[in-house]
């Protein structure tokens, strides 16, 4: 509760009694039971401490001569309503005088008026007032258009109005003794808006709104708890007319608000303490006199805001000017200035209140250059913290867009403990001497409150969405400003300030994030440092160190670029128990470190090396795109030095698996190979193991083609390795050198004929390979005997590729002439058909030759007679003397016009 209002008794011990007053500018209309009409001057106070005065300033003691039930001003026309012996009475506002008696009126029990500015298509705004007065079983309406006259209207309705008020300037609500009742003047439809009991039999007002009905009754129920529904008990209507064409019914102990449409406005209604006598509405508090006081309650949230003892009150205007009166005397409730209100609302802690006041007025009462609601919504929600209320207050934090740093420094140490010391001052210390700020100060920064185990949790589950919302928000502004950064440069000093300040709040934001998730799910922390984050490095390392994440503190040195700090982590837990344990996260982290990080990796894997080779040369030949860019260079002789088997298995990957061209490479990985012969031939049990290095140098020598034979030839032993010294040879074209050593190092006479075969090129007779190997065979070195036997068998097979003359300067002149007849015997035949294909092709020629001599006197008779009028059919100009092109089909078209001409269809120029 709050002091809304100042209570002012205005006129006391008043020798006339009361029986209706109304309040207009500096006037209060009194009138009494005996006709009598005071007028009072109210002169309102200057100062806080200064009191209202009223001055009696006229007395018409023969107003009337009945009692003045009811009085009311129609200031657009000037004149005084009032309510007298039945009669409703229009008076002159300034001499007071009697203008009219309305004699349709006769029998008035009361009366409602209601001016407005009513704007209609085509026409200027006029001002509309309506007299609604209830006579009887009938409701009679006087209308004017600015200060004319302009209608009356009669409605009958099914009984005796108690009450009446307008809804906008058409429709009327009308309280009976049962029931409340909405009437359109415009179309006489009446429309009721609460079910009457069972018993009670509905009459002229027709069947209800079922559906309508059930709402509002249902409506009603919840509003006052369950405790009554309207048309229920009989009791006294009240309604009292709200803004927005808005009005508030009452019965009983519960009010509601109801618009036009006869729909409830508001999800709950009115409580009151006791039975209200009457109603009424000072924006934004509705009133309500009670038998013992008078009670003010804010109309939006149904709160208590003052209660008042005025003794026998009965009667209250309506508006700003609110006068309560009982029978002799008059108070005046002057309301405190909004800003009053407001502070003391907040000095209060009742935070809901000061929100809700501050929705329901004008931004112009209050002081501009302030965000008053901001700041209490702020208190609030502090308050809301200091009172458990976690999940409200994170919200409305989140709503207001407060400092991340503000509401961390509201959590405990565990969770706060990272702020720096400054950041905790800069938000806690008050930044002026004012009283208003010194006190804000306090109710948001008292000592952080204590929490148990389980509000704690709670308050840190809510503070992750927090968190959560920052960071997006925070990464989002960061990158805008890096993107205008990027495209302006003319504030750049400031927008990367802007940036470094944005980051720093970032990195606040991310490691209380962290410290949240290691309280409430340690499940998320992985997924928080796996991804670009900001945490605290210092805090973070330690706080996972203790709680022994170390796969999530991989991740998190991973993230930060903080690799060797990683790579000691995953060697010194290498051992222990858990998900880190063995090489293979190390490996896996050196996999996909790249080439920007080779000093590192080669670092790292020697320990992984020794310890386990074949899992460690996953670091070197995986399928991963890091692997693939390592610098091979530098790979290789570290390889080498370790072991000359794990050289090998990388430069077969390098050059079987990524195809790697590099002729060093190919000549490394040979060398390698004769390196590992050699080892192996000195050591006994390694037969196979040496049989199988043999095969693969075999093959590859064979079938790469990026090596230097001189070089690798140079290499070799001199007393072995026969078989690969004659594909080196036949790689550098020393194939006699090559068959010498098939045929007298080798004995392998099958190996020479393959040799052969392999190499044999017919393009080439000065380079026959078949006649080198029969010199070899036929003309051994140091004078050893010549091998006949295996030259015939290769003249038998293959004579068809030397030439004769050739074979008889080798042969031995004891060679018989039967042990030659199948070399005859094929030569013969392959000269005779070479000879019978060359007249086919000679034969072949001379055809072609005469077919095109045919062709071509063809043309050359092909005549085209140009004249004047022969036009190009392409642009449809003259030919003249213009370059000309003819097609096979005789267009003639210009020779620029020729490509276009022949695109649609003349593919062949004459």
């Amino acid at each position: 509760m709050h002091d809304a209002f100042k209570v002012y008794t205005v006129i006391e011990k008043l020798p006339h009694k009361i029986e209706s007053i109304f309040a207009q500018g500096d006037k209060l209309y009194v009138g009494t039971f005996y006709g009598t009409l005071l007028v009072y001057s109210v002169r309102e106070p200057l100062g806080q401490d200064e009191a209202i005065s009223v001055t009696l300033v006229e007395t018409l003691k023969t107003f009337s001569k009945k009692a003045i039930e009811q009085i009311d001003v129609l200031s657009i026309i000037g004149v005084l309503v009032t309510l007298s012996d039945g009669y409703v009475n229009l008076h002159d506002l300034e001499t007071f005088a009697l203008r009219t008696q309305l004699g349709k009126t006769r029998g008035a029990n009361l009366f409602s008026v209601i001016s407005e500015i009513e704007i209609q298509d085509g026409f200027a705004p006029q001002v509309i007032t309506r007299l609604a007065v209830a006579v009887r079983r009938k409701i009679v309406v006087f209308s004017w258009q600015d200060s004319e006259f302009m209608d009356t209207k009669e409605f009958s309705i099914p009984d005796r109005v108690r009450t009446m008020e307008w809804v906008g300037t058409h429709n009327l609500c009308m309280g009976f003794d049962n029931e409340y009742a909405l009437m359109d003047c415009r179309t006489s439809v009446l429309t009721p808006l609460f079910s009457p009991s069972p018993q009670t039999n509905q009459g002229a007002l027709g069947s209800t709104l079922e559906s309508t009905l059930n709402t509002l009754n249902s409506f009603s129920s919840l509003a006052t708890g369950g405790l009554m529904g309207f048309g229920s008990k009989p009791g006294k209507p009240l309604i009292t007319r709200l803004p927005n064409d808005e009005i508030l019914l009452g019965k009983e102990h519960s009010s509601i608000s109801v618009g036009v449409d006869g729909m409830p406005r508001r999800k709950t209604g009115i409580e009151w303490s006791g039975t209200p006598e009457e109603l009424g509405y000072s924006h934004p508090y509705a009133v309500a006199i009670l038998s013992r006081h008078v009670e003010i309650r804010n109309i939006e949230t149904r709160a208590l805001v003052q209660s008042a003892e005025m003794p026998h009150a009965r009667l209250l205007t309506q508006g700003k000017l609110l006068y309560i009166a009982s029978t002799n005397e008059v108070w005046r409730l002057k309301p405190n200035t909004f800003p009053q209100q407001i502070e003391e609302l907040v000095q209060k802690e009742e935070y809901q209140e000061a929100i809700s006041l501050i929705n329901q007025i004008d931004p112009v009462l209050l002081d501009e250059t302030v965000d008053t609601l901001g700041r209490i919504k702020d208190l609030y929600a502090h308050h809301l913290f200091r009172t458990h209320h976690y999940e409200e207050a994170l919200s409305l934090f989140l709503d207001l867009d407060v400092p991340a740093v503000e509401v961390i420094a509201l959590y405990p140490a565990v969770i706060s403990g990272h702020l720096p010391p400054k950041e905790i001052e800069a938000v806690s210390s008050p930044q002026s001497t004012d009283t208003e700020k010194t006190t804000e100060t306090s109710a948001k920064h008292t000592p952080p409150i204590i929490m148990s185990t389980k509000e704690l949790e709670e308050a840190v589950g809510c503070l992750i969405r927090f968190l959560a919302d920052k960071r997006q928000k925070l990464q989002k502004s960061i990158q805008m400003l890096q993107q205008s950064n990027e495209s302006f440069s003319y504030n750049r000093r400031d927008q990367e300030d802007e940036v470094q300040e944005k980051l720093h709040t970032l990195e606040i934001v991310d490691t209380a994030l962290l410290k949240s998730y290691m309280m409430t799910n340690e499940r998320l922390v992985g997924s928080l440092l796996r991804v670009s984050n900001h945490c605290n490095l210092e805090e973070t390392e330690s706080l996972l160190l203790k709680h022994k994440k170390y796969k999530e503190l991989v991740d998190f040195y991973r993230g930060k670029g903080q690799h060797r700090k990683a790579l000691e982590l995953l060697k010194s837990v290498h051992t222990v128990p858990g998900d880190m344990r063995g090489v293979l996260p190390t490996v896996n982290y050196l996999q996909r470190l790249g080439a920007d990080h080779l000093d590192l990796i080669l670092e790292f894997g020697t320990w992984i090396l020794e310890s386990e080779p074949e899992v460690a040369m996953k670091i070197f030949i995986d399928d991963e795109p890091e692997v693939d860019t390592l610098p091979r260079y530098k790979v290789i002789p570290y390889l080498q030095k370790q072991s000359l088997d794990l050289c090998i298995m990388y430069l077969e990957h390098v050059i079987h698996e990524l195809g790697d061209q590099t002729s060093d490479f190919h000549n490394k990985l040979i060398t390698s190979y004769l390196a590992q012969i050699q080892r192996d031939s000195s050591v006994a049990g390694k037969e196979g193991a040496l049989e199988r290095t043999r095969a693969k140098l075999l093959q590859f020598l064979d079938e790469s083609k990026f090596y230097k034979a001189e070089l690798i030839l140079s290499r070799l032993p001199v007393d072995g390795c026969y078989e690969e010294r004659a594909i080196l040879l036949s790689r550098i074209g020393q194939h006699d050198q090559a068959l010498n050593i098939y045929v007298h190092k080798l004995k392998n006479f099958q190996a020479a004929e393959e040799y052969c075969i392999k190499y044999y090129d017919s393009n080439d007779p000065s380079r026959n390979v078949f006649l080198m190997l029969l010199k070899v065979y036929l003309k051994p070195p140091n004078r050893e005997k010549p091998m006949l036997e295996p030259a015939l068998d290769i003249l038998t097979r293959h004579g068809t590729r030397i030439d004769p003359a050739a074979v008889l300067e080798l042969l031995p002149a004891s060679t018989r002439i039967d042990q030659l007849f199948k070399f005859f015997e094929k030569s013969i035949r392959e000269s005779n058909k070479t000879k019978h294909m060359d007249m086919v092709v000679k034969n072949l020629l001379k055809a072609e030759r005469l077919q095109t001599q045919e062709q071509l006197t063809f043309y050359r008779s092909r005549r085209v007679k140009i004249t004047e009028d022969r036009m190009c059919p392409k642009c449809n100009k003259r030919i003249g003397n213009s370059v000309f092109a003819v097609f096979p089909d005789g267009v003639v078209v210009h020779y620029s016009c020729k490509e276009t001409m022949a695109a649609i269809g003349h593919w062949r120029t004459g």
